[in-house]
């Protein structure tokens, strides 16, 4: 997700997996400061998730820390390096921001008499948060969630003796971490020349790659659920409208990582993912072959959804179901409905209240709120219907609904 977007999440109680925070009462200038790094032994409040229905009309072209400004977010900001550019399609790049393999390791750091390291405690974050993104020479700060994982932030176990490794003159960062893969964090932007951030992260690759930006964690839209036993969770039901897919692939892919402390603890436990999206229309004239897949290789993190399926078939340990819902389809994607697809089931429309309530519906036809935990992450329209829908479906459980706008 990225600017311009609102972050509205339903709800959220005390729990030990947020960062303590403190906000001012003004309400000219809203302020939130997180009193110390992420941890995923903290907590944020509840009243940060307080329901703001007015936002959802606000125009596109208010700066991302204003509209985020009643969000938690961390005091730290940390310096990165592009490393790494891929472009999925003609509308949205991957951007992968490399961080000093020195700050996310513990190693060597030494605490002065008042308790405090002398060096930056390490980039943390759960998955589903965002990161404001500081480029120099531009005033206003860009805002894209995380679609990496809180491992991919961590620095690789060294088989061996660390061989060190010489600084890039230009950027004073190590190329590469010498025991291996470089800590990094991952962004999906999309192109949009209006937003000078995103615009700059669409320049040439040989202008930006290498540069040096600063980043800082926020967001209060994670996994895990506050307040929800995951031991008693047997069906989590993600539901994702376009690049409202970026924080549920961070959610996802950390529960494929198989995480001790925050994944599904129950034997039997059934992810159900609802993507619905399009086909980039501009991707159609420079396929080569006019083939289901390269149609489908095209849409945003699909590739990726669908090996964590094939991870997952061969575990056993989580059984996932993909719906994918394409609202552009015409003639010359018929072969994607014709050719059957056995990870993934597609659908020529969009999503109706009937897909959701089959989903949540158990053997039996009974719907057990206490066993189940949705989030949405979609534009306005589509989060209040889906949202308006599950709770209905949920009754008592409504406070299990979780979602996170934007726009």
């Amino acid at each position: 997700m990225q600017t311009p977007r609102l972050l509205w999440c339903h709800r959220l109680h005390r729990s030990p997996h947020a960062p303590s925070i403190l906000v001012s009462q003004s309400q000219r200038v809203p302020f939130i400061a997180w009193l110390r790094p992420l941890s995923p032994h903290q907590s944020v409040p509840g009243a940060i998730r307080r329901q703001m229905d007015y936002a959802s009309t606000r125009k596109a072209s208010v700066p991302h820390l204003v509209r985020t400004a009643a969000e938690p977010r961390q005091n730290r900001l940390y310096t990165v390096r592009l490393s790494h550019i891929d472009e999925v399609n003609p509308t949205v790049r991957l951007i992968q921001l490399t961080i000093p393999p020195y700050v996310q390791s513990l190693e060597g750091q030494e605490e002065r008499a008042d308790g405090e390291s002398d060096q930056p405690q390490p980039l943390t974050f759960l998955p589903g948060q965002w990161v404001d993104v500081h480029i120099p020479g531009l005033a206003d700060a860009g805002g894209y969630s995380i679609t990496s994982t809180p491992a991919d932030a961590q620095v690789l176990p060294s088989p061996g003796p660390p061989v060190e490794s010489p600084m890039d003159e230009e950027t004073g960062l190590p190329p590469m971490d010498p025991r291996g893969r470089a800590p990094y964090v991952e962004l999906a932007v999309q192109h949009a020349p209006s937003n000078p951030a995103s615009a700059w992260l669409w320049r040439p690759k040989d202008e930006i790659q290498g540069q040096e930006l600063s980043i800082r964690i926020g967001g209060s839209f994670v996994w895990p659920p506050s307040g929800i036993n995951l031991g008693e969770t047997k069906k989590v039901l993600f539901i994702a409208g376009g690049v409202g897919i970026n924080p549920l692939i961070s959610m996802l892919s950390h529960l494929n990582n198989n995480d001790d402390e925050t994944s599904l603890h129950h034997q039997h436990s059934d992810i159900h993912f609802f993507y619905s999206t399009k086909i980039p229309r501009s991707a159609v004239p420079s396929l080569p072959e006019k083939s289901p897949q390269a149609y489908l290789d095209r849409i945003l993190f699909l590739s990726r959804l669908r090996e964590i399926i094939r991870c997952q078939s061969e575990s056993g340990r989580l059984r996932i179901s993909l719906r994918l819902f394409l609202t552009n389809l015409h003639d010359d994607f018929a072969p994607l409905l014709s050719e059957p697809q056995q990870d993934l089931t597609i659908y020529a429309r969009r999503q109706q209240p009937d897909d959701l309530r089959q989903v949540l519906q158990g053997p039996d036809g009974v719907i057990r709120p206490e066993e189940t935990v949705c989030y949405i992450c979609a534009p306005p329209k589509m989060t209040d219907e889906v949202a308006s829908t599950l709770q209905g479906l949920l009754g008592d459980g409504k406070e299990r609904v979780l979602f996170e706008k934007w726009w």
